[in-house]
């Protein structure tokens, strides 16, 4: 019988039957004895498969392997939503405007070309008049077209 457990992104804890541990980088079960790397000494040591609790340090080695695994899942959707955020302002352009998100399309809103009417008469009358600073200074704003330029598809 051969088992090979290597761990290189963090070390293991092989469990003792006695209680203790050994802090070992790899192990390896052969036939009645268990072969590890120890990170106290940095060498290869072997111990009587009798006096270690493999059970114990399997289930421990799997625990921290799935806490690593949803770690990683974890660091990946929130780079992933990074990326997501920096895509999307990267479409808002810089320059000095109004702009509208359509899908992924950015558009630009076109302003409407406006004029002002003032009535020739009732400037006239502010100006001749001795109450003519009372006389509010009135005008008609015109839009071209009977549309916006700008029409919303979604909502």
């Amino acid at each position: 019988m051969l088992l090979t457990v290597v761990m290189w992104a963090a070390n293991v804890r092989l469990y003792l039957k006695e209680g203790g541990y050994h802090l070992v980088r790899e192990y390896q079960v052969i036939e009645d004895r268990v072969r590890y790397y120890s990170v106290e000494r940095g060498d290869w040591e072997e111990i009587p498969l009798d006096l270690v609790d493999l059970k114990r340090t399997e289930k421990e080695a799997a625990e921290r392997q799935a806490e690593l695994t949803n770690d990683a899942k974890a660091l990946s959707e929130e780079a992933a939503a990074e990326r997501a955020i920096v895509k999307e302002t990267s479409r808002i352009p810089q320059a000095p405007g109004v702009y509208w998100l359509d899908g992924n399309q950015t558009k630009t809103m076109q302003a409407a070309a406006a004029s002002v009417h003032i009535n020739k008469k009732r400037q006239l009358l502010k100006l001749l008049t001795p109450i003519g600073q009372a006389l509010s200074g009135k005008g008609t704003l015109e839009i071209e077209g009977a549309h916006s330029a700008n029409v919303f598809s979604n909502q």
